[in-house]
């Protein structure tokens, strides 16, 4: 966050990058839903907004993302402001994004639910991600969503912030954080493959609201909201920590290399 913000003009760069924030957030939920849960449009609509914001923002459109990049940068009364406001507007973006959708079609539109896929079959009576008894294999979910957040936000902070990348144009960084971000959803095995808090706390609203309306079980499309909030924050977490080790290696490896070599005589 604060490295994305010049020194000159920083409350109005502040309110850029919010808006930006807002805006990737709402574009995010929005491809959620008009892209039948396509996992290569999600990643191209992340590329195009990413194009947009990182220089003003940093484009995370994601709290778990920002999380990691408060932890990372070391600055945590200073940053705590930016953490809640960017958290705050990336929040308002995901329920503009539902707004947006539900606007346009009156109804959800295909991929709308963030649910397990039902559907894939696993042991005799169950599937992949329900027993027989259609209760939901919580722990599969979770690690899904933990570990593919946390590969995704790891190589976004390596991008962003290893000195070895600060030439690459943002075109280059951008194509490669939406490829690794592809991958990530792909990874999730359709578990929901939602990996963003904000698109969790709206999208469930969304649907749950929906399905309540027209006399439908939307309660049952709740239960697995807290696993969509929870664990890919604690993936950003992790990232953060591990970038924070790689890259204080890789101090310590340079400064190895940078001691004088004593010339016996």
């Amino acid at each position: 966050m604060e490295s994305s913000v010049p020194e000159n003009h920083k409350g109005l760069h502040l309110v850029r990058a919010l808006f930006y924030e807002f805006l990737g957030t709402m574009l995010v939920v929005y491809s959620f839903n008009f892209s039948a849960n396509n996992y290569f449009v999600r990643a191209i609509t992340y590329f195009t907004v990413w194009l947009l914001a990182v220089a003003i923002s940093g484009a995370h459109f994601n709290p778990a993302t920002t999380l990691a990049v408060y932890l990372s940068e070391g600055k945590y009364l200073k940053q705590l402001g930016r953490l809640i406001l960017y958290w705050l507007f990336q929040l308002m973006g995901a329920f503009a994004g539902t707004l947006f959708t539900y606007l346009i079609f009156n109804e959800p539109v295909q991929g709308y639910l963030l649910w397990p896929n039902e559907n894939i079959s696993g042991g005799v009576g169950s599937t992949r991600y329900f027993s027989q008894f259609g209760n939901i294999y919580y722990a599969k979910i979770l690690w899904l969503e933990m570990w593919n957040s946390f590969i995704f936000i790891y190589v976004y902070l390596l991008v962003i912030y290893k000195p070895g990348l600060r030439t690459v144009d943002e075109i280059i960084k951008g194509l490669g954080v939406s490829l690794v971000l592809y991958a990530s959803y792909a990874m999730t095995a359709e578990s929901g493959a939602c990996l963003n808090p904000a698109l969790g706390v709206a999208q469930v609203s969304y649907q749950v609201g929906f399905l309540n309306g027209v006399d439908l079980n939307g309660g049952r499309y709740a239960s697995p909201i807290w696993v969509y909030i929870i664990f890919p924050l604690i993936g950003g977490m992790l990232a953060a920590l591990s970038f924070r080790l790689h890259i204080g290696l890789d101090n310590r490896a340079l400064k190895q290399q940078e001691q004088p070599v004593e010339v016996n005589q």
